[in-house]
């Protein structure tokens, strides 16, 4: 078991704080854009989604870092890039699927083919959602994120 220490405690403080914000940042963007026009259950449900897999993206690249921990910023900048779009992109259809089974559980199929068609069904919407139409706050935010985990994220010193 490893030890706790003071640094260990402030970097999960800080993962935690960095999850929460990128959540409810990604979910106001969206908001602020429907806020125009009347959102309908289903655009409500999915702005839920992107705030919960923009969280739960921020912790998995949180911890994943470390395995870029001990290389340059520019490589823990571009490995945080890559980790956050991959695990928000997938975190994000994984909890369509989750939803849509649990709220309408005898319109789906239970079968193995069943679940796949469903999972790729779901992360292609949610990509789709999210790209169309393009958001520049989003890229914004992204990049964001993953310049703060760069600096701020897991460091070990350089190996030679």
């Amino acid at each position: 078991m490893e030890k706790v220490t003071f640094d260990k405690a402030v970097g999960f403080i800080l993962a935690a704080l960095f999850a929460l914000v990128i959540g409810v940042s990604m979910w106001a963007l969206l908001v602020g854009e429907y806020m125009h026009g009347v959102m309908n259950e289903q655009a409500q449900r999915s702005l839920r989604i992107v705030g919960f897999a923009g969280a739960l993206a921020a912790l998995a690249t949180w911890w994943v870092q470390g395995f870029a921990s001990h290389r340059g910023p520019a490589v823990r900048f571009l490995f945080a890039l890559f980790i956050f779009v991959v695990a928000f992109s997938s975190i994000g259809g994984m909890l369509r699927v989750i939803y849509s089974y649990v709220t309408y559980p005898s319109q789906q199929d239970w079968s193995l083919t069943g679940l796949y068609w469903a999972s790729q069904s779901d992360l292609i919407s949610f990509v789709i959602f999210m790209l169309v139409p393009p958001r520049l706050a989003y890229a914004v935010l992204i990049v964001a994120a993953a310049i703060f985990i760069a600096i701020f994220g897991p460091r070990e010193p350089k190996t030679a």
